[in-house]
């Protein structure tokens, strides 16, 4: 299923007066040795190789920093949420991770997996519900359907738990359902009210 962007624009100020939420590094410079990439569409074959890649780093050395740049349209959540909780809840890396251009749908919760968070200036971040794509010609009982929209919203339930849990206090389950169901665009700046990210990268 396609989804519409739809961008939310602030309104425009009459001075261009500093604001404290909106946090730039005076520099930022990543360990190549360190770094490493997640980009395309979140899938099987990406997680696997970035856990393993991940994994090596930390027996490398548990407590220096790790950096992962994250440009993705999304993709199945579950293989998101198992990336998610493998970097929060197994091998807990010190993780910092950078958002950069699209950073949409579950690639949310591969950026949100970083104990920092950092993002480029012109990267937009996409909520919206769980959708599903279905062959021509499939054919689907009521019971299959109904077992379907169970799980598609357990999963927006799962994914928005996590987005709450991440905004530092700043936003709620329902308030983050509400933005997957506009098919919310977030900006750097906004992301950073929300308490999802740490800093703006110029």
């Amino acid at each position: 299923m396609s989804t519409q962007k739809t961008l939310n624009k602030p309104a425009l100020r009459k001075k261009t007066t500093a604001n404290p939420l909106q946090k730039k590094l005076p520099l930022f410079a990543p360990i190549p040795q360190r770094s490493l990439e997640y980009f395309g569409l979140v899938n099987y074959a990406t997680t696997e190789r970035v856990i393993e890649e991940i994994r090596k780093f930390v027996i490398e050395d548990a407590y220096e920093e790790i950096y992962l740049t994250v440009t993705s349209a999304g993709g199945p959540t579950g293989t998101a949420m198992s990336f998610y909780d493998h970097m929060r809840s197994v091998l807990h890396p010190p993780l910092v991770t950078i958002g950069s251009g699209d950073v949409d749908s579950s690639g949310i919760l591969i950026f949100l997996s970083g104990e920092k968070r950092y993002l480029t200036k012109n990267t937009t971040l996409l909520l919206h519900r769980a959708g599903r794509c279905f062959e021509p010609g499939t054919r689907f009982t009521a019971a299959e359907i109904e077992a379907m929209f169970r799980e598609d919203n357990l999963k927006d339930y799962q994914y928005a738990c996590v987005v709450a849990e991440r905004s530092n206090g700043r936003l709620d389950t329902e308030m983050v359902l509400a933005l997957m169901d506009k098919n919310t665009v977030l900006t750097p700046f906004e992301m950073i009210t929300y308490g999802l990210a740490d800093y703006i990268i110029e």
